[in-house]
Order: C-alpha cells, then structure tokens, then sequence
C-alpha cells in the first residue's frame, strides 16, 4: 500500500488552491499513491475573519467538499482532507474538521481538532480558539489497507491522544499541520518520530510551508516515518508530495524473560507487534521480523539456553 502526503504554500484563494492540491493529488495517483494526505488549511490560508465571514461551508456541501469527493470518484484514490472549516452552532467560529474520502468519494468518517493552538511563541499571539470549537474525540477509520487514527497539528504535543488510538489497534497515525517555523524547526521532527516509536506505528505528517498572511510563516518538512522511527520520505520546503510503500506485514519482535501483565496489555493491540519469551523464541519469528527488541533479562535467558 503507498500512502502519500501533500505540501502546500496555500494562500487566501480557495480556487487557487484547490487547483494546486488538485495537481498534487493527481501527482500522488500518477506515482501509485493509495491514500494520500492533505495538509491543514489546505484550501485556506489566510485571516481568521475571513474564513468565518466567507469560507466555513456546512458538513458534505460547499466548494471545498465538493471538491475533493469528486477528485477521490474521478481518481478513484482515498482522500484525507487535512483541514476543512466547516460550520458549527457557534456563528463566529467552526470545527477544522479533517475529512476521510474513499475512492467513491464517499465521505468514511472525520475528526475534529481537538487541542487548539493558543499560546504566545517569541511575541507572536496565536488563538486559534478565537475562531475554532475543539472537537471531542478521536476518531480512528478503517481503510481497505490499514487503520489510520486522525489528528491535527497541535495535536501532537499531546501524546494521551495517540495512546488512545493504540488501544483501537491503528496501524498509521495521520498529522496534516501548519506547523509554524520558530516551533517546527525546535520541535517538529522530534515529535513525530516520538509519536512513532512509542505507538509503533507509522506517521504520515502534511505540511503547509513558507509565507502566508500577514507575517505568519509555515515550517514544511512533510515528511513519512516508520514505527521505528526512521524517517521514509521527507520534503523540505515546496510545492510537492512525500510518498512511500506502507509494509504491515513485517514485524516488531518484542523478546522478554517474562510476559508480565502490564506488557501484555501494552502490547495486545499493537498489529505488527510480537511479544515473545526468551525461552520460546524460534527462527520463523526472527526471519519475519524487521526490528527486534531484547530486554537484558532476555538476552541472560538466551545466553543460558545457548552458551551453558
């Protein structure tokens, strides 16, 4: 399965920038691509004002939705919509709700954001409340390939969240952002490699890049990491798209002394993870795995098993 994931320098053009991941899309398509990611705000990009006064659209109608069904049905490719300010009971603000499209165009399920970006980095005031109602819950879609586990941005310096997706056995966490550059050049690789190795799965993380509004500027670096944290694909800056083959089928081999309880239930949701004792572990288990993990008990159990 390849999973692909769209950066953009959006602006505040809709057209203009429909037309731009409409390009990018078919780019994916043209490469293979399954599913493939847009990034947050990605058909807008501009003063918060205006998005609530002029672009916010109801649930499944509006330009925007439209949109990108009609490309997943033209293409036939699933479609994650990173971002899309769709209209809530608060008049003056919207859910930035991201959209899961399969290759009908049919809309699979959405998340809306839940952690808001409301803080002060070098001066800057951000308060994304100020124009955004947080979401509730995660939500996690199960796709032909994989199950993906929905989030957005900001989201992920929260890593609850993704503990919870975990639990529901996802296989792909999914991260469209609009990181911006003081934090994302401190921060950004580090988190999404951490989100990776801790939930052992993988990450595909959408950026927006560049210069935009006013004097807000965007850090990039799109990028798709395994769950061993190593980094697939990765575009800096630019118009363009990261994409690479997604393998479940391998393994993480997990070798203990001992099956204690709190490893099991850390572990029993975990797809492409095997937890195995010492004193069980056999050749078939060591060919099909790609990563394997000792404890240091374990390695004294294999060593009295093999060496006397």
């Amino acid at each position: 399965m390849k999973f692909a994931a769209v950066q953009m320098n959006s602006n505040d053009s809709v057209d203009d920038n429909l037309l731009l991941s409409g390009s990018l899309i078919r780019q994916a398509k043209e490469q293979g691509a399954d599913i493939v990611l847009l990034p947050e705000n990605f058909a807008f990009m501009g003063y918060p004002k205006q998005l609530v006064e002029e672009i916010m659209e109801d649930y499944e109608d509006g330009p925007i939705q439209k949109t990108i069904s009609n490309l997943a049905r033209e293409l036939e490719i699933w479609v994650i919509a990173g971002s899309v300010p769709v209209i809530s009971s608060t008049a003056d603000r919207s859910f930035a709700r991201s959209i899961v499209y399969d290759d009908q165009g049919k809309v699979v399920n959405y998340y809306d954001k839940i952690h808001l970006f409301d803080v002060e980095v070098e001066g800057k005031q951000y308060n994304e409340s100020s124009s955004i109602v947080p979401g509730e819950q995660p939500v996690a879609v199960k796709t032909p390939w994989c199950n993906i586990g929905l989030s957005i941005c900001y989201d992920v310096r929260f890593p609850e969240l993704y503990r919870s997706y975990s639990d529901m056995g996802i296989d792909v966490l999914t991260l469209p952002s609009a990181f911006n550059e003081e934090t994302g050049l401190a921060h950004w690789e580090t988190l999404l490699s951490s989100r990776a190795i801790e939930n052992l799965s993988y990450v595909v993380a959408s950026a927006q890049w560049g210069k935009h509004y006013g004097s807000r500027r965007t850090y990039g670096h799109s990028m798709i990491i395994n769950a061993w944290g190593e980094i697939l694909d990765q575009l800096d800056t630019g118009d363009g798209i990261v994409i690479c083959d997604i393998d479940l089928s391998q393994k993480t081999l997990i070798i203990v002394s001992e099956k204690t309880e709190i490893l099991k239930l850390s572990t029993r949701n975990l797809k492409n993870v095997e937890l195995i004792l010492a004193s069980n572990l056999n050749t078939l288990s060591l060919l099909k795995a790609k990563q394997i993990i000792l404890t240091p008990l374990a390695i004294n159990v294999i060593k009295e098993m093999y060496c006397g």
